[in-house]
């Protein structure tokens, strides 16, 4: 019978992996949603008029305050496989560390300066200072943050990889999800009262970021 050497059973099963993970292919020039007519879609159904005039919301802070174009709110998108988040940074705020599973990021900042970073599989931390009309990649599904560390508000546009990148906020996902109060403590080392405060900072916070 015939044998696959290990190396190259590996490389078609990421191979694979890349594939399924990514959205799917479209077979004409843009999807047309159910129930429409392609003729009658005209520049409007191509156009998000969500960042115009957008601004930071105060009762956001600590955190950053973010405006979606995605799937969700921009059928547009639909097997194009990019999507966008406007991001206002005041001076002081953070988008927490989170994860996109299904897409890369590519930061560009429009105004003002912002501390990022993200960790990679060997727990290297790469951060950087953007300035404007500076570009910083994130690969797909590493942790990552913004912060804006200076006295000026910070604005840009994240860009990703999928229609739909999925989020996961670490606070939220280990805090605020239900998980076992004794798998918090021997996984971090902390005592139960840290992780109930914790919990309870988790629960009285805001919306994540993106």
């Amino acid at each position: 019978s015939k044998h696959w050497h290990p190396l190259l059973l590996a490389t078609f099963c990421l191979q694979s992996l890349q594939v399924f993970g990514s959205d799917p292919e479209l077979t004409s020039d843009f999807k047309v949603p159910d129930g429409e007519n392609a003729t009658a879609l005209d520049g409007n159904f191509f156009t998000f008029p969500g960042f115009r005039n957008f601004t930071a919301n105060p009762s956001d802070a600590p955190l950053v305050t973010t405006m979606r174009a995605d799937l969700s709110n921009f059928a547009a998108l639909d097997g194009l496989g990019i999507s966008s988040t406007l991001v206002v940074a005041p001076p002081g705020t953070v988008n927490p560390p989170h994860v996109h599973p299904r897409a890369s990021e590519l930061v560009f900042v429009l105004e003002g300066t912002v501390d990022i970073g993200f960790v990679d599989t060997t727990n290297t931390l790469r951060t950087q200072t953007l300035k404007e009309g500076d570009l910083f990649i994130v690969p797909r599904g590493l942790v990552h943050f913004q912060f804006n560390n200076y006295q000026t508000t910070a604005k840009f546009i994240n860009s990703f990889s999928s229609a739909s990148p999925g989020v996961a906020r670490l606070p939220t996902t280990l805090f605020g999800t239900g998980i076992a109060d004794a798998v918090l403590v021997k996984s971090f080392g902390v005592n139960a009262d840290v992780i109930d405060k914790l919990q309870e900072a988790e629960g009285a916070g805001t919306q994540p970021g993106y």
